[in-house]
C-alpha cells in the first residue's frame, strides 16, 4: 500500500504544488518574454521608425496598431449610425452626411480611410492641437456620442454594440481615445481652411470662377514642332566631375525608380522585385477538351430533348413573307365602295377603328384637320385590318398603293369637317347601319376595284347623312383592306352585327362585336410561326453547353492539385530551412525542387515565367498581372495580383504582406476566364544601390539635364525666328526635321472632368505626355504667337502656335452667365487656396521637424 501513487502524491503534495506553480510561472511569464526577446533579434529593437516629429518617434508597430483601431472605430460608427437611423433617429454631429437618395453614409465626421500615412498625420496634428490648447475630456466625447445616436440609445447599448462590432477588441477607453484624437486632429487641420471654404464649398473669387470655366470649356487648336532632348545628348559632357556625380546621386538615392515614371527628377532606389513562375488554367481549353469527349449520339439526344422542350426555334421568315403580299392585295379589294368599308369596320374595327375615329373626332379642329384625321383612322384601322383576311387573296398587290394614294388626294377636298364635328357616339351608330349592306356586297370585293375609288371621290354627298360620312370615306379609302386581312370570319359575324344596327347604335354595338374583337385579339396573341434549327446549326452550341460544367470542375481540380503540390513543396522547404538553422540538416538535404513545367504538362495547364526581375509596376505587364485574388464576398474580386505578390496597404487600413519565396498565390482573371497559381523563385527587397552600381545612370541624368538646356534653347530660337520674320514653323525648321511638325493639333481643352469636383489635364494623343506647363503656355498665348513648352518628362520641348480658340469669347461669356456653369467652376477651387493650404502644412512640417519614413525597404 505504501507504494501506491496516491500515497506518494499525498506525501509529496507540497513539493509538487511548488513545482507546478513554478512551471506555470515559467510558461506564462518567462516564455512569452523570451519569445519576444528572440523575435526582436536577441534584444535588438527591429521595429523601424515610421515618422519623427517634435522629438517623438513613431514606430511601425505603433502606427499599425493605431491604424487597426481606427479601422475598427470606423466600422463601429457605421453600424452605430445604421442602428440610430433604424430607430428613427439621425446623427446630429458635425460632419456626418447621409445620402437619402442612395441610402448611403457619405461621411461619419472623422476620417473614414484608415492607413499608415493617415495615422501618422492624425497623431502629429493631434499633438499640435493639444499644444494649441484644444482639449476634449471624456464627458465631451460622451456628449458627442449622445448626439451621434440622436438620443436613441443608452450608454450601455452603445458600449454593447462596440464590443460586438470589434469582437471585444476595443473597450470604452479605446473608443474615447480614438474619437478624441481624430476630432482634435480634424479640428486643427480645418484651421488651415478658414477663409478658404464655406462649409463644403471652396471660396473662389469671380475671376477664379472664370478661369476655371475657361480651363474646362475653352478649346485650342495648335501647330506644334517638337525638339527632342535625345538629339542633343551627343553635345553634352560624357565625363562630368566627381562632385557633380555625388551631388546628383544624393538627390535621387532615396527616390524609388519605377518604370515608365514621367518625372524628370533623378531616382535611383531599387524597388522590391522578383522572378515569378506560374501555371495557368484556361477555361476555353478545358471546354474544348470536354467537347472532344462527347459522342455524336449524346449530342443528338440532347438536341432532341431540348427541341421537344421548345429550344432552337427561329421565326419562320418564309411564312411572314407570304403573308405580306396577301395583306397588300387585300386592301385593293377592301377599297370598294362605301359598302366594302363597312364590313371591314364590323369585323375588326369595333374596338380599334371606332377608337381611332374617336381620336379623330377628339383631335381634329373645327377649321380643318382632314389629313390628320385620315392618318389617325388609317393607323387605327390598319392594325385591325392585319388581323382580318379578305376572301380574295388573288388581287394584285400593286393596286393597293394606288388606291391608298388616290383617296388621300381626294379626301382633302371632301370636306370632312362635318364628320369631324360629329361626336364619337354618332360615329358608332353609323357602323351598325352600314353592316347590313356590307354583308350583301362583300362578294363583289374582288370585281369592283374601280368602283371603290369612285365612291370615295363622290363622298361629298355624304354631307346629307353625317353619320355615314366618317366610316364610309376614310376607312373605305384607307384601311378596310388591311382590316380584311383575315376576314374570312366577318361573314359569320355579320348576323349578330345586324341586330345592333336596328337597335341602339353605341351601347348595343359593343356586346355584339365583342366576339369579333375577341377573335382578333386571340389572333394577335398567337405566337408567330417558327421553324426549328437543324442539328448542324446548333451542334457546337449544344456541345459547349454540355461541356462547360464538366470543364469547370476539371479546371478546379487541376488548379487545386497544382496549388496543393506547390504548397507542399513550400512547407517542405520551410521545414528544411528551419532544420538547417538549428543544425539538424544541411543544404544537401534540401527537398527536390518542384518542376512546374512538368507539372503543368501533366495537369493540362500552361506554364510561364517572367523575363527576369519584375516589380509591382512592371508585374502588371505580365500574363497574370491582370488577375485578382479570390474575393471574400459574393461577386467581389480580391486585391490585384501585384498587391498580393509584393504586399500593399488596403483602403480599410489592413496590410497585405508580400508573398514569401515559393509561397503559391492563386488568382483569377474573370474577364479572360483564366486561373493562375504563381510563386516567387527569386525575391529581391527594395534597396538603395551604391554609387558604383548606378554610376552610369547618374552620368546619364547629368547629361540629360544638359541636353534639356540645349533643346530648350534650340526651340526658343526657332520660335523667335518664326515670330520675327512672320513665317510659319514649316519655313524655319530644318528640312530633315519636317516630320516633327504636327499641324492642326486639337481641338483640346486645358482640363477634363473625370468626376464630381475632379479634373485631370486633358490628353492630347498627337503629342507626347504633355501636362500643366504645356497647357499654361498654350492657353495664355494669343492666336498666331509662338511659345515654348516641355512635356511632363521634359524629353521634348514643343514650339507651339495656337491657330484657333473655340468657342469665341462672346459665346463663352454667355455660357458663363448661367448659374450652373459658375457653380461647377466654383467647385474646382483655385490655385491660390491650394497654395495656402500647402504652405500651412509645410510650415507645420518645418516647425516640428517632421520626417516620414515609410519606404518599402524597411
Amino acid at each position: 500500500m505504501s507504494s501506491s501513487p496516491f500515497e506518494i502524491f499525498r506525501r509529496n503534495l507540497k513539493p509538487l504544488m511548488v513545482l507546478l506553480t513554478l512551471l506555470a510561472l515559467f510558461s506564462f511569464v518567462v516564455l512569452p518574454a523570451l519569445d519576444s526577446y528572440l523575435r526582436q533579434g536577441g534584444g535588438i529593437n527591429t521595429d523601424p521608425v515610421a515618422a519623427k516629429y517634435d522629438g517623438i518617434e513613431l514606430t511601425r508597430g505603433r502606427v499599425a496598431r493605431t491604424t487597426q483601431n481606427h479601422a475598427a472605430v470606423v466600422r463601429f460608427l457605421s453600424e452605430l449610425a445604421q442602428t440610430t437611423m433604424e430607430k428613427g433617429g439621425m446623427p446630429q454631429t458635425p460632419g456626418f452626411q447621409y445620402d437619402e437618395q442612395n441610402g448611403q453614409i457619405r461621411s461619419l465626421g472623422i476620417d473614414v480611410n484608415p492607413g499608415e500615412e493617415a495615422t501618422i498625420n492624425t497623431l502629429r496634428f493631434y499633438s499640435e492641437a493639444k499644444k494649441a490648447g484644444f482639449e476634449l475630456d471624456d464627458t465631451a466625447v460622451k456628449n458627442w456620442l449622445a448626439r451621434f445616436t440622436d438620443g436613441t440609445m443608452t450608454d450601455d447599448e452603445v458600449i454593447a454594440l462596440l464590443m460586438r462590432s470589434t469582437g471585444n477588441q476595443l473597450g470604452q477607453q479605446h473608443l474615447y481615445e480614438q474619437l478624441r484624437m481624430h476630432l482634435l486632429a480634424d479640428l486643427y487641420q480645418r484651421g488651415s481652411l478658414v477663409g478658404l471654404t464655406n462649409g463644403q464649398m471652396p471660396v473662389v473669387t469671380p475671376l477664379g470662377q472664370w478661369q476655371n470655366f475657361l480651363k474646362t470649356n475653352q478649346q485650342a487648336t495648335v501647330d506644334a514642332y517638337g525638339v527632342l532632348v535625345s538629339e542633343y545628348l551627343d553635345q553634352t559632357n560624357d565625363k562630368p566631375s566627381e562632385s557633380e556625380i555625388k551631388e546628383v546621386y544624393e538627390q535621387g538615392k532615396n527616390r524609388i525608380n519605377y518604370p515608365n515614371d514621367l518625372s524628370p527628377e533623378p531616382k535611383f532606389q531599387r524597388p522590391d522585385s522578383a522572378k515569378i513562375e506560374y501555371v495557368a488554367a484556361d477555361l476555353n481549353q478545358f471546354v474544348e477538351a470536354e467537347k472532344a469527349k462527347l459522342t455524336e449520339e449524346q449530342l443528338r439526344a440532347e438536341y432532341e430533348r431540348r427541341l421537344a422542350g421548345g429550344d432552337f426555334q427561329l421565326p419562320d421568315d418564309a411564312t411572314t413573307e407570304d403573308t405580306k403580299p396577301e395583306e397588300t392585295t387585300e386592301p385593293e379589294v377592301s377599297t370598294a365602295p362605301e359598302e366594302t368599308s363597312k364590313p371591314a369596320e364590323e369585323d375588326s374595327s369595333m374596338n380599334t377603328a371606332e377608337s381611332g375615329v374617336r381620336l379623330v373626332a377628339a383631335f381634329q379642329d373645327e377649321d380643318g384637320g382632314e389629313e390628320v384625321a385620315e392618318k389617325t383612322v388609317e393607323e387605327a384601322t390598319e392594325k385591325a385590318a392585319e388581323e382580318v383576311k379578305p376572301e380574295s387573296k388573288n388581287d394584285e398587290p400593286k393596286q393597293e398603293p394606288e388606291k391608298k394614294a388616290e383617296p388621300k388626294k381626294e379626301n382633302p377636298p371632301q370636306e370632312e369637317k362635318p364628320a369631324q364635328e360629329e361626336p364619337a357616339a354618332e360615329m358608332k351608330e353609323e357602323a351598325p347601319k352600314s353592316e347590313s349592306t356590307e354583308t350583301k356586297e362583300t362578294p363583289k370585293k374582288e370585281t369592283e376595284p374601280a368602283k371603290k375609288e369612285e365612291p370615295a371621290k363622290e363622298s361629298p354627298a355624304k354631307e346629307e347623312p353625317k353619320k355615314d360620312e366618317p366610316k364610309k370615306e376614310e376607312p373605305a379609302a384607307d384601311k378596310p383592306a388591311e382590316k380584311m386581312t383575315a376576314s374570312e370570319k366577318p361573314p359569320a359575324e355579320e348576323p349578330p352585327a345586324e341586330k345592333p344596327a336596328a337597335e341602339k347604335p353605341a351601347a348595343e354595338m359593343k356586346p355584339d362585336t365583342a366576339p369579333t374583337s375577341g377573335d382578333d385579339l386571340d389572333l394577335d396573341d398567337e405566337p408567330a410561326p417558327t421553324k426549328p434549327q437543324t442539328f448542324e446549326e446548333v451542334r457546337d452550341q449544344i456541345a459547349t453547353d454540355l461541356a462547360t460544367e464538366p470543364a469547370r470542375l476539371a479546371l478546379d481540380r487541376a488548379v487545386t492539385e497544382a496549388t496543393k503540390r506547390m504548397r507542399r513543396y513550400f512547407s517542405e522547404r520551410a521545414v528544411h530551412e528551419s532544420n538547417v538553422s538549428v543544425g539538424v540538416q544541411t543544404e544537401a538535404d534540401a527537398p527536390e525542387p518542384l518542376d512546374l513545367k512538368a507539372m503543368a504538362e501533366e495537369l493540362g495547364l500552361k506554364y510561364g515565367q517572367t523575363d527576369g526581375l519584375v516589380n509591382r509596376v512592371s508585374a502588371a505587364d505580365t500574363e497574370p498581372g491582370s488577375s485578382f485574388g479570390l474575393g471574400q464576398n459574393f461577386n467581389r474580386r480580391g486585391p490585384p495580383f501585384s498587391a498580393m505578390m509584393f504586399g500593399a496597404q488596403m483602403q480599410d487600413g489592413s496590410m497585405i504582406p508580400p508573398q514569401a519565396l515559393y509561397s503559391p498565390l492563386r488568382t483569377v482573371d474573370l474577364e479572360a476566364g483564366v486561373s493562375y497559381v504563381s510563386w516567387k523563385t527569386e525575391d529581391v527587397l527594395a534597396y538603395v544601390p551604391e554609387l558604383d552600381e548606378v554610376r552610369d545612370e547618374v552620368i546619364q541624368v547629368i547629361r540629360t539635364r544638359e541636353a534639356r538646356t540645349l533643346a530648350k534653347a534650340a526651340a526658343e530660337k526657332i520660335a523667335e525666328e518664326a515670330a520675327a520674320e512672320g513665317k510659319t514653323l514649316a519655313d524655319v525648321i530644318p528640312q530633315e526635321k519636317k516630320d516633327n511638325l504636327i499641324a492642326g493639333v486639337g481641338p483640346f481643352s486645358w482640363l477634363e472632368q473625370v468626376g464630381f469636383m475632379q479634373t485631370i489635364v486633358a490628353n492630347v494623343p498627337e503629342l507626347d505626355a504633355v501636362g500643366e506647363r504645356f497647357m499654361r503656355e498654350v492657353f495664355t498665348s494669343e492666336v498666331g504667337t509662338y511659345s515654348v513648352a516641355p512635356n511632363d518628362p521634359e524629353s521634348v520641348f514643343y514650339v507651339v502656335k495656337p491657330t484657333e480658340f473655340q468657342p469665341d469669347m462672346a459665346t463663352l461669356q454667355e455660357q458663363f452667365r448661367q448659374p450652373q456653369q459658375r457653380f461647377m467652376a466654383q467647385l474646382l477651387g483655385n490655385d491660390d487656396a491650394r497654395n495656402i493650404v500647402r504652405g500651412f502644412y509645410e510650415s507645420v512640417d518645418e516647425r516640428t521637424g517632421f520626417k516620414m519614413n515609410l519606404a518599402e525597404n524597411e
